[in-house]
């Protein structure tokens, strides 16, 4: 999330956006003590907006849609929903008139946009008490923060008190990860880690194999032996500008490098020997085996890239895999591979994430609201989607149900128990090796991250561009990780 929005100019420029400005100023005047938030992680970056399959795969889905159920509230009006535009929001764009038939008087504005572009907009108008939206899609960086500032509504109470809803059905880091004080804030549409996705037959042709658990050496070694421009890279890893960018990624790296963000005394620790052979490792290997362009890419152009047969590995969301394994979305999806993300000093490296939707404390319809957010995060959505656009299409990875159906059990055999396994053992209140005083696998979960992690992420694309060495860039960045830290209050 960009708090400062730094937007870089057709002159190679980084200029501030007006809103985005007023949405930090408003950010930073509400920020929260110098303590460690709740339990949280980081933005996985805009997915690619691809169509949703327009039918089942045969025998994997339900056989009927589940029966439309008039809202028993009584609810009527309009509902505003801010969404980014991933995959599966896309899908459930495409099923706004199922919600609509099935909850007469209820009409639905729904507003989707690029990630960057809609947390721009989202934190502009929540930060300024602007009520242009009732619901807005965040995740577990905003939700601890954002309730502090009772920007935002405490949902599960009401979600408890329906039985069709089944609260007990979510997975349980994912909704620790959404709680403040150990309250549901915002209901979990789909959740993810971090995992290696690879081409076997890539693999095979080179002679090489994939090991369940791959360290970071041996990913490197195999990005270099399948690096074979212009059309063949080794590896896709973002290197687009962004805290849910690049660093996103990266950070999971300086993590399990040994290295982290601060110490104890909230001294930044960018500098230090494991997190700057972290960088440099992350730098370089982007710099020798990765896509080109690398500082223009994020999830949607590595997701791309991938499906075009352009690269052998990528790191990154496991929700990716959901589309990269579906053969309606990827031609070669019989030749994928997952493995966990890679290792170096602290296992289970990978990310903590989940998209969910958010009520505004200042909405104008709650009662319209609610179920809308029963609806879309409900067990007979993920049979709906199911049924309508194939098992691909599911907002996986916030319900357990959803790794018991029969149907996505057979179409998610090659990468479903990775990415349970490594949601469920993501610990962001321990992310790294060395004690930390913050919460976060992928950020640090103070409001002054925002813009910290964009500044520091443009010095690393600096880098990765050689436009300066990574050593200066991780000088950079480390001084301006002290420099938020003292005016934040943090490091005394």
């Amino acid at each position: 999330m960009n708090a400062f929005r730094l937007a870089l100019t057709g002159t190679g420029h980084w200029r501030l956006s007006a809103a985005s400005l007023t949405a930090a100023l408003g950010l930073l005047a509400a920020a929260c003590a110098p303590a460690a938030a709740p339990p949280a992680t980081s933005a996985p970056a805009a997915a690619k907006p691809a169509a949703a399959p327009t039918t089942a795969p045969a025998g994997a889905a339900p056989t009927t849609a589940p029966a439309a159920k008039p809202a028993a509230s009584g609810a009527s009006g309009a509902v505003s929903v801010a969404m980014v535009g991933n995959p599966q929001m896309k899908t459930l764009e495409q099923l706004k008139g199922d919600f609509e038939s099935s909850h007469p008087g209820i009409t639905l504005n729904l507003l989707v946009l690029p990630e960057n572009q809609i947390r721009d907009k989202v934190t502009t108008d929540i930060s300024t008490n602007a009520g242009q939206f009732d619901l807005v899609t965040i995740g577990m960086y905003e939700v601890p923060l954002w309730a502090k500032n009772k920007w935002i509504d405490e949902v599960g109470t009401t979600l408890q008190q329906d039985a069709n809803y089944d609260s007990n059905d979510l997975i349980p880091s994912i909704r620790a990860g959404l709680e403040s004080d150990g309250k549901l804030y915002a209901a979990p549409f789909y959740g993810e880690s971090s995992a290696l996705m690879y081409r076997k037959d890539m693999f095979q042709k080179a002679g090489l194999e994939m090991p369940d658990k791959p360290t970071w050496d041996q990913v490197a070694g195999f990005a270099q032996k399948l690096h074979s421009p212009p059309n063949q890279f080794g590896i896709c890893l973002r290197g687009l500008p962004g805290w849910g960018e690049q660093l996103a990624p990266l950070d999971t790296v300086i993590n399990t490098y040994g290295g982290r963000w601060f110490d104890e005394s909230w001294k930044a620790q960018l500098d230090s020997p494991e997190s700057a052979a972290a960088i440099n490792f992350y730098v370089n290997t982007l710099k020798t085996a990765g896509e080109p362009g690398s500082t223009q890419a994020g999830f949607t152009e590595c997701e791309t890239l991938m499906v075009q047969g352009k690269v052998g590995m990528w790191y990154d969301a496991t929700s990716g895999a959901d589309l990269v394994f579906d053969p309606k979305q990827n031609p070669s999806a019989a030749n994928m591979g997952m493995a966990y993300a890679p290792t170096k000093e602290k296992p289970y490296s990978g990310w903590l994430w989940a998209w969910a939707f958010a009520m505004e404390s200042n909405s104008k319809n709650k009662p319209a609201a609610y179920e809308f957010i029963k609806w879309a995060t409900s067990k007979d959505y993920v049979n709906l989607v199911a049924q309508k656009s194939g098992w691909g299409a599911v907002p996986s990875g916030a319900r357990k149900s959803t790794y018991d159906q029969a149907g996505y059990k057979d179409y998610a055999k090659g990468f479903a128990a990775v990415t349970l396994d490594s949601i469920q053992n993501a610990d962001p209140a321990h992310p790294t090796v060395k004690p930390v005083p913050y919460t976060g696998v992928q950020f640090v979960q103070i409001p002054e991250f925002q813009d910290l992690g964009t500044r520091v992420s443009q010095e690393f694309a600096a880098a990765i561009a050689g436009q300066q060495s990574a050593d200066d860039a991780i000088k950079k960045a480390n001084d301006y990780a002290n420099q938020v830290a003292k005016q934040g209050g943090y490091q005394k």
